[in-house]
């Protein structure tokens, strides 16, 4: 019985838990993808690091071709 009640609730906890994202999901939302590297950077978390630093790479380098595209007065 305590097995089946441990093996239950380990299974509420994995299905409750969010499902890692990944670079692209951090590319759209910049900010997101700071906090987790610098909760990466700061050590309280491992979860997720590689693909918030992709991510936030993603969104640095859409920024760079959005300016130089409005610089050359491309749509």
């Amino acid at each position: 019985m305590i097995r089946r009640t441990a093996l239950l609730a380990l299974a509420v906890l994995a299905a409750c838990s969010q499902p890692p994202q990944d670079a692209e999901t951090f590319a759209r939302a910049p900010e997101a993808a700071a906090r987790v590297v610098a909760d990466c950077e700061a050590g309280r978390t491992d979860r997720e690091c590689d693909a918030a630093r992709a991510g936030l790479a993603e969104a640095q380098r859409r920024a760079r071709m959005g300016a130089y595209a409005q610089t050359i007065r491309e749509p």
